[in-house]
């Protein structure tokens, strides 16, 4: 039998840049989680900028994090 890989589950963790209180460049995250796996790329990006009108700082980067599931 050959070996499998199935994606269980699907995350999206954003990344927020901005300045504290000594105007030292800091960045914070938000995770997302039970999302669907294998959705284009651009779609995501759409759906993070929509997401980003709702914070102060601008979202400087996207990571997508699949756990997968590999039975044999």
């Amino acid at each position: 039998m050959a070996a499998e890989r199935k994606a269980i589950s699907g995350k999206l963790k954003l990344v927020i840049s901005y300045n504290d209180e000594n105007d030292i460049l800091c960045e914070k995250s938000v995770q997302m989680r039970n999302l669907v796996n294998g959705v284009d790329p651009a779609n995501v990006v759409t759906a993070v900028n929509a997401i980003g009108t709702l914070y102060e700082d601008p979202i400087t980067g996207i990571h997508e994090i699949v756990e997968n599931e590999i039975t044999a």
